[in-house]
């Protein structure tokens, strides 16, 4: 009987434990969602970005180039664009500094900035072929959004505790 109640101490303390530490690790931000709200449907899909990254890029319409921008959540859910990378000027790409850095790697220019913006307002169109890339993984907008020329909003969110212990269980 007394190793009954030592063996069912041990395991509300380890209830209590596991209940701490995924509290605290939650509560530090870690990871963020990303919500992509489509304003023509109303279809939200969210995205989990665990280390808080994320970029998106499109094929310049006239120079037939890349260009992506890269993002970070901040802890207050805002959107900070750190750099835009593309291959070549032309209307519509940055062509001066404006007090960032500026740099040329491997052919590609690199412009280092830190706009803070709340969302992304974008309209999406098969012509820029708008990609999103999370990681390794790159996903085309047209693809999961299903609709042409649709006007998206994408923001930040906290993840709540449920879903990410589901994101955890399901390894997703």
């Amino acid at each position: 009987m007394k190793r009954l109640r030592i063996e069912f101490k041990i395991f509300i303390l380890f209830i209590i434990a596991t209940a701490v530490v995924l509290t605290f690790g939650i509560a530090a931000g870690k990871g963020k969602l990303l919500v992509m709200q489509n304003n023509t449907t109303g279809q939200k899909i969210e995205f989990y970005l665990p280390e808080r990254q994320f970029s998106l890029g499109y094929m310049h319409s006239v120079m037939k180039t890349p260009a992506e921008e890269f993002f970070r959540i901040n802890k207050n859910n805002e959107i900070v664009l750190e750099k835009t990378v593309y291959e070549s000027f032309g209307v519509g790409l940055p062509f001066l500094a404006d007090g960032n850095d500026f740099e040329i790697e491997d052919g590609k220019f690199i412009l280092k900035t830190n706009y803070i913006l709340k969302e992304i307002n974008m309209i999406i169109s098969p012509i820029p072929e708008h990609w999103l890339r999370i990681g390794d993984m790159k996903y085309e907008l047209m693809d999961i959004l299903k609709v042409k020329n649709s006007s998206i909003t994408i923001y930040a969110s906290n993840i709540s505790i449920i879903r990410y212990l589901s994101r955890l269980f399901n390894n997703q």
